[in-house]
């Protein structure tokens, strides 16, 4: 997939898992703190019925962030994910890298996800977490003070296996909020979108891994992802305002959004 037209791009590197992943340049960034955020859309084939509002989704959480108070302190990442059959040709396509929200033109995520393969679920759950913790760690080296969040939104259960394993992102997560001077406070929710038939194997998932939350939507119906988005954005707002505070922001209130 090719990268978002218009999002800079100036640095890309490996993470201590040899996961790439590409950043604005630190002597950009203008502020003294961020929130790093990175959603990650599971782009497999079955997700094909509502790819244009998973994309749309997407679009709005950006746009809300931009006109958050917060938003000079936001950088945000997005990525897809998919496999070659059950091979573990794991595909993790990165829309755009770590960015500030300014360079972002939110049209261009429309056509930014294509459906295809199966569900390396684990692999790119653990690729996004490595990420945010080693752009934190950059980020702390040079004095600034961050926090991140993760999301994973997904139609399916893991079927790919690869390198990682519930036990290895529960393992990589224990050493990340063991370390609170590189990332204040670390957030990881789990999203699952058309999952009537695998919310119980999502749920067992996030008890495995140790990740924060799981929260189902059911049906992705277009009303349903404009209230992930919704929630999305005001999840992103709430940790950022929590920057500081030497905690993280209080648990998503998922019922308010009555999906």
């Amino acid at each position: 997939m090719a990268k978002m037209m218009d999002v800079g791009a100036d640095e890309a590197v490996k993470t201590t898992q040899g996961f790439g992943y590409t950043s604005v340049s630190i002597d950009k960034l203008g502020a003294t703190e961020y929130t790093i955020v990175q959603i990650v859309v599971d782009q497999t084939g079955s997700v094909h019925g509502f790819k244009d509002d998973l994309e749309k989704m997407i679009q709005s959480v950006v746009e809300a962030c931009k006109k958050s108070p917060r938003a000079m302190n936001l950088l945000i990442r997005v990525t897809a994910f998919d496999a070659e059959g059950f091979s573990d040709r794991v595909r993790i396509d990165e829309i755009h890298g770590f960015t500030i929200l300014d360079s972002i033109d939110t049209a261009q995520y429309i056509g930014t996800i294509e459906p295809d393969g199966c569900t390396p679920l684990w692999e790119a759950t653990a690729e996004s977490i490595d990420a945010v913790f080693d752009y934190g760690q950059k980020l702390y080296d040079k004095e600034y003070f961050c926090n991140g969040i993760v999301y994973i939104i997904t139609d399916g259960e893991n079927n790919v296996v690869k390198n990682n394993t519930p036990e290895t992102i529960k393992k990589k997560l224990a050493d990340i909020r063991r370390n609170e001077k590189i990332l204040e406070s670390m957030i990881t929710v789990l999203i699952g979108v058309n999952d009537e038939d695998c919310a119980e194997a999502l749920e067992e998932f996030k008890d495995k891994a140790n990740l924060d939350e799981f929260i189902s939507i059911g049906e992705a119906t277009p009303a349903k992802l404009a209230k992930l988005a919704k929630m999305v954005s005001e999840s992103i707002s709430s940790q950022s305002d929590s920057l500081g505070s030497g905690g993280p922001s209080q648990p998503i209130a998922v019922d308010k959004y009555n999906f």
